[in-house]
Order: structure tokens, then sequence, then C-alpha cells
């Protein structure tokens, strides 16, 4: 599970609606809109509540792995939700060419990298 952080407080999620999350995040910013976002979570004490965010252009969020003892909060529906309208921003806006870095997406070889060699559109 993941733990994600955003204006101060924090909540735990499953891995799947965490990523999904932070795509949404993406897609928002680069299409310019806000949206409010119901992502199921797990409580301190193992209640799975609904948590709600507004996401829009600015929003910053951070995720982090986390153990807990608890089981994952069933996010297949939102997960699917988060993903399909993150397409659907992203291919309604022919600018919105960015999308998330994984470290594996990097490697010693791009130290060598100068701003010549950057596409920036």
């Amino acid at each position: 599970m993941k733990r994600v952080a955003y204006g101060g407080e924090s909540f735990i999620t499953s891995d799947e609606a965490a990523e999904a999350l932070l795509a949404f995040a993406a897609a928002a910013a680069m299409s310019d809109v806000a949206e409010v976002v119901p992502v199921p979570s797990v409580r301190d004490d193992g209640a799975v509540v609904v948590v709600e965010l507004v996401i829009g252009p600015s929003s910053e969020l951070i995720t982090s792995p986390v153990d807990s003892r608890f089981p994952e909060p069933d996010t297949r529906s939102s997960t699917a939700a988060l993903r399909a309208r993150a397409s659907e921003l992203i291919s309604s806006n022919p600018h919105a060419t960015g999308g998330a870095i994984h470290g594996q997406d990097l490697d010693s070889s791009d130290r060598d990298l100068d701003s010549s060699d950057l596409d920036f559109q």
C-alpha cells in the first residue's frame, strides 16, 4: 500500500489507486482542470473510508510505500475511473504530452545530457 500526502494530511490506499491518482493529477495539471476525486482509504484503526480530494493544476501529491497490518481497500472501481478520466483529459488536449518519470526511466548515461538534447515544446 502507499501513503498519499496532500494538503497537509495523508491517507493510505492501494498501490494502484495511488498510481492512478498521480496519473490523474498530472493529466489535470496539463489540461488545466480541477475535479473532486474520491479515493477509498484505510484509517489507522483499519476502517475503510472514502477520502475526497480536489485535484487541479497546482496539486502537489507525494506517495510513499507503507506497511500496514490491514488489507488493502477495494479500489478497482475508483482506479479504473481515475485512469479513464486521465486518458480522456490527455486525449482531448493536444499539448498534454507529459507523464510520470519513474526511476527505471533514468540511467547513468542521462547525466551527459545538456539542454540542447532536450525537446521542449
